[in-house]
């Protein structure tokens, strides 16, 4: 019944040339249903727009326009976003948005992070937007009414906000920077968590925290390759050594492969969130499109893609650099898989580039890459002390 009804539905959604901009339907909304987890709402509609959140599977989303690729989906009155009609099932045509009622928001803190609930039936978008220490959730397509739903344990941190509108807005107000968030969807809504800053001991900044190493690649995936090397191989060999080093500094490491095989980049991010890992470092050798560019553009550099993740990746960097002498290659932002994260603290790591000739033998050698794995747990000691060190 529900493909004949799915079939149906499509039959009334014409596709149109990527030009056009068409409604819908003679209704004005479609109700899509997301497909896979990590599906992105996009600035515009095209594959390389900037990334506005990430959804899960089964979230729900109200369209009014199309063309041939995507969906203009509306999140709130003037605020419309894209999603890809390949990520998307049709489920119905409406003539107005469906808003949920938030029935229960209740509160809890543990000894390292603070938890809230939020219990509605909806499964709409979410998004967070980080503001100094402070770090705002807005749940779209939802209503709340303090005082007729239940609050529980309402902590002094966090305060309601907009609450006439058709979002659900909870502030966070940090006295630290932040250290890792997360909404995940729970049997009765979204749960929201958000770590407390470590504190840290400063002879032995690394003593109990939780570090998941990521070395790029792997199997059939070679990654870079130059000068009879291949990255993956690069970055298994530095990975090892950097994961002794920062247990002898005192940090608890796991490694998302300890050997030549292929693991999914998702599956990469999942394993650090089993870990509940306070820190993800995804190492890499770089790369150009075009070898000759290679002259003019070489050196160390990170990347970050959340704000809470710009000092770690400027403490490594800055490390690095000092340490090897490579020229500085920058703290750059980017939409990665490994550096998209708020749960943990997410830097991708380029130790230098492997089609540069003296790089590449600078990071192949056994000796250089205890120097670059000293490096690199020197930078995240200077990050966890000058980020955290006086709470």
């Amino acid at each position: 019944m529900k493909k004949t009804l799915i079939l149906l539905l499509l039959s009334v959604l014409p596709v149109f040339a990527s030009e056009e901009l068409q409604d819908v339907g003679i209704s004005k909304y479609a109700v899509l249903e997301v497909l896979k987890d990590n599906t992105p709402l996009r600035e515009k509609a095209d594959e390389f727009a900037t990334r506005v959140t990430h959804l899960f599977k089964d979230a729900v989303l109200f369209a009014d326009k199309q063309n041939d690729k995507y969906y203009r989906v509306e999140l709130k009155d003037g605020k419309y976003v894209w999603v890809n009609k390949k990520h998307v099932e049709v489920q119905a045509v409406i003539p107005e948005k469906r808003f949920d009622n938030i029935e229960k928001v209740s509160f809890k803190e543990e000894h390292d992070r603070y938890i809230a609930k939020i219990n509605t039936p909806s499964k709409s978008a979410f998004i967070f937007k980080e503001d100094g220490n402070n770090l705002d959730f807005t749940l779209f397509d939802n209503r709340f009414d303090p005082t007729e739903a239940e609050v529980k344990n309402k902590e002094n941190n966090f305060k309601f906000a907009n609450l006439i509108s058709n979002e659900f807005n909870l502030e966070y107000q940090g006295y630290t920077p932040l250290f890792g968030y997360i909404a995940d969807r729970g049997e009765k809504g979204y749960v929201l968590t958000i770590k407390k800053s470590p504190k840290i001991n400063k002879k032995r900044p690394l003593k109990h925290i939780k570090i998941v190493l990521d070395p790029g690649h792997g199997g059939d995936e070679k990654g870079a390759v130059a000068f009879n090397m291949e990255e993956k191989t690069i970055n298994l060999q530095i990975s090892k050594k950097l994961k002794s080093e920062l247990k002898r500094r005192g940090a608890k490491v796991y490694m998302t492969r300890t050997k030549d095989k292929k693991v999914g980049l998702y599956d990469r991010t999942a394993f650090a969130r089993q870990k509940d890992a306070d820190i993800l470092l995804s190492i890499h050798q770089n790369s150009l499109p075009n070898p000759k560019d290679v002259y003019k553009k070489h050196g160390v550099g990170t990347y970050y893609y959340n704000k809470q993740a710009e000092p770690l990746a400027r403490n490594i960097k800055d490390s690095l650099k000092e340490a090897t002498g490579f020229m500085d290659d920058g703290v750059n932002y980017a939409s990665f898989a490994l550096t998209r994260p708020t749960l943990p603290v997410s830097v991708l790591v380029e130790c230098g580039y492997i089609i540069d000739s003296y790089e590449a033998n600078y990071i192949s050698n056994e000796k250089n890459q205890k120097i670059i794995a000293k490096a690199i747990a020197k930078g995240v000691e200077n990050y966890l002390t000058e980020t955290f060190g006086n709470n």
